[in-house]
């Protein structure tokens, strides 16, 4: 009787997955473990945020990993400037004050060399993947003006709500008046 059951619920076990293999309701991949902690990102020379051609900015979309999908959809479209350590902390007491999020966001530093400045947005579209192009950059020094045209792109038929993030870190530009516009 023992040897019955067990195979019967053996039997059981593979019916439920089969099922919910097929239904394609659910992904099987691994699940992180790891706990995250806050991390301070390193100077200039991190990940560029455009492979090619390099326009010396640096990628910090991991400065925004904490903030949540609700708050980062609420954000959708404004272009926000960050020009110290001090108006990081703000941003993220923003955010948590905004109470879009279960729990509060998740607070990374970093080191504002060389006249750094922060610049970055959220872009909202549906579709299965969302990515940014570079359209045209403009960088007048004497006048200390630097314009960004990006271009949204989605893709896929898929009906997810998508929030992308362009965050970037632009060297000697403290004092830069910088614009980014974005076309979906």
């Amino acid at each position: 009787m023992r040897n019955i059951s067990s195979i019967f619920h053996q039997f059981c076990k593979l019916a439920w997955l089969g099922l919910l293999l097929t239904s394609g309701c659910i992904r099987l991949e691994r699940i992180n473990t790891e706990t995250l902690t806050a991390v301070e990102v390193p100077t200039a020379q991190a990940v560029l945020a455009t492979p090619t051609p390099n326009y010396g900015w640096t990628d910090v979309n991991d400065l925004m990993a904490g903030v949540c999908f609700e708050a980062a959809l609420d954000a959708a479209g404004r272009v926000f400037r960050i020009p110290n350590a001090s108006a990081l902390e703000a941003f993220y007491s923003q955010v948590d004050h905004s109470q879009l999020c279960e729990d509060p966001v998740e607070r990374f530093t970093y080191p504002f060399n060389n006249g750094d400045v922060i610049m970055g947005l959220w872009s909202s579209g549906i579709g299965c993947t969302a990515r940014y192009e570079v359209q045209n950059v403009q960088r007048d020094n004497a006048q200390k003006q630097e314009a960004i045209q990006l271009r949204l792109v989605t893709e896929g038929d898929c009906p997810y709500e998508l929030v992308e993030p362009f965050w970037i870190a632009i060297p000697q530009s403290a004092d830069f008046t910088i614009q980014i516009n974005v076309q979906k």
